[in-house]
């Protein structure tokens, strides 16, 4: 088992829509055709332009027999070559491809078969490819959500990233971009969603979204998503808080900065908050970079693969920030993947409580294979396992105190998604306590730090000079609770025991 060092960050890649850290692998070597790969090879021929070339058959022919020897290698499941080629097979009558060309509708094929396996795996062309390294550096151009597909085939939003257009539209997890633009979405892979919402910075794109029963439009401008992963806050003049929005090349450096921030501002802190709710996750290393802050030793995350295979584990080594201080880590619905696996890790190593509603449950690895005919394969290799063998794949983080928040409509997980891959050891804590998010309100000074003071303010002004208190945040104000004397302090005495005794 390898162990990754610390300080030195391999070159991974992470897709925001799937919320996956991905590692880059290239794939090269001469590839045959089966019997069965050639069948597909003579079928998709019927579907492709008449003005195709030789040149461009042998490119496409190439691509998808590498691309089905890949997936026989390395897909975290064995695969029946035989039924995916038919299922390949199968999807070309229904393609709505644009581009006729040999390779196009080779990889509109492997796209649909791999997105049979799990709702992770897919095939990327070169421009994906570009935008997935956007991504990963934080920084694009486009209105700032992280989007999915449900099982009728639409866009939903996972969660609007802070501070973007569309979060200052108003846009909220769970709804579903029906057009954009006009186009119908329903159907569309998300690739086109994410390249309709794509384009030059001040120019306007209307989706129509669909919000329960109810239907309209929102027509945001869009704008360089260069938003900071990482805010701080002191509140109540002695508790910490430090909101994580996303993993990205950048989050560590910010996240350091601001503890270091805190710690020079707070002479006896009561508490420490660490916010994960609604981020989609992003870079594995820089998730567990961040849960390292707060742990001196101890296993962070591990990686399995095929039949159970130890492949990584990445163990704590670094600096311990708050030291002793009691630490409450937020966790909602739409907290996935690298968000899931830093709650686990910190609760496992007896660090801190969660509070909040049950995660997304995405615990499967990515890993993005370039393949040398053009494009590349985005498969599911393997999954990610907390520091107590447990794996959050489809069962999400159990919180130890959990907050339901009033008239919450139902919200699909991983577990819900079309073709997700079954739920496996599952960490058997239960809840301790539930409660109802506005039974503990109570006001709470936020006092913002650094360069988050000038992102978000506790005030918004309204055209006519007056203000307007922005909408309450009870969890937030649940778990200030927590450390004093709200309705979350009786279980205080009771949880802490149990998390220093690692239950």
């Amino acid at each position: 088992m390898a162990v990754l060092r610390k300080g030195i960050l391999p070159i991974l890649l992470a897709v925001v829509i799937s919320f996956a850290g991905t590692r880059l692998v290239a794939c090269a070597g001469p590839v045959w055709p089966s019997d069965d790969e050639q069948l597909f090879l003579d079928a998709y021929r019927d579907y492709v332009a008449d003005s195709a070339t030789s040149d461009q058959y042998d490119r496409a022919d190439k691509l998808f027999v590498e691309a089905v020897q890949v997936l026989s290698d390395t897909y975290v499941e064995n695969i029946d070559r035989p039924a995916f080629v038919e299922r390949a097979i199968a999807s070309l009558p229904e393609l709505e491809a644009e581009d006729n060309t040999p390779s196009a509708i080779v990889g509109a094929a492997l796209d649909e078969s791999l997105h049979d396996l799990d709702p992770h795996s897919a095939y990327m062309t070169d421009e994906m490819f570009r935008r997935l390294q956007e991504s990963t550096e934080g920084s694009f151009a486009g209105v700032g959500i992280v989007i999915s597909q449900d099982e009728d085939k639409l866009i939903r939003i996972v969660s609007p990233i802070d501070d973007t257009p569309a979060a200052r539209a108003g846009l909220q997890p769970n709804d579903r971009i029906t057009h954009i633009d006009g186009h119908d979405m329903k159907g569309e892979p998300i690739a086109e969603a994410v390249r309709l919402m794509r384009g030059r910075i001040g120019d306007p794109v209307t989706l129509t979204i669909q919000r329960k029963q109810e239907n309209f439009d929102v027509t945001v401008k869009r704008a360089r998503i260069e938003v900071p992963s990482v805010t701080a806050s002191i509140i109540d003049n002695d508790l910490a808080y430090v909101r994580v929005s996303r993993f990205d090349a950048s989050t560590l450096d910010q996240t350091r900065e601001y503890l270091e921030m805190l710690e020079d501002k707070i002479g006896n802190p009561r508490g420490i908050i660490v916010d994960l709710r609604r981020n989609p996750g992003g870079l594995l290393d820089s998730a567990a970079d961040i849960a390292d802050q707060f742990l001196s030793d101890g296993l962070i995350v591990a990686t399995e693969g095929r039949g159970e295979r130890k492949l990584r584990s990445y163990e704590a080594d670094s600096s311990d920030y708050f030291d002793g201080v009691p630490m409450a880590i937020l966790l909602d619905r739409g907290s996935a993947s690298g968000a899931e696996l830093m709650a686990a890790a910190l609760r496992e190593n007896g660090r801190g409580v969660i509070i909040g509603e049950q995660s997304f449950g995405k615990g499967s690895m990515q890993r993005i294979m370039p393949l040398t005919s053009g494009g590349g394969l985005k498969i599911t290799t393997g999954y990610y396992t907390t520091p107590e063998n447990h794996i959050v794949q489809g069962n999400g983080v159990i919180p130890d105190i959990e907050v339901k928040l009033q008239d919450a409509e139902p919200f699909e997980r991983e577990v819900d998604l079309e073709h997700a891959l079954p739920p496996r050891r599952r960490d058997p804590r239960k809840v301790l306590a539930s409660m109802d998010a506005a039974s503990c309100e109570r006001d709470i000074n936020v006092a913002r730090i650094g360069k988050s003071a000038t992102s978000e303010t506790p005030v918004e002004a309204e055209g006519d000079g007056e203000a307007k208190e922005l909408q309450r945040d009870t969890v937030l104000e649940c778990a200030v609770g927590y450390f004093s004397d709200g309705k979350l302090a009786v279980y205080r005495d009771q949880v802490e025991p149990l998390l220093r005794a690692g239950l």
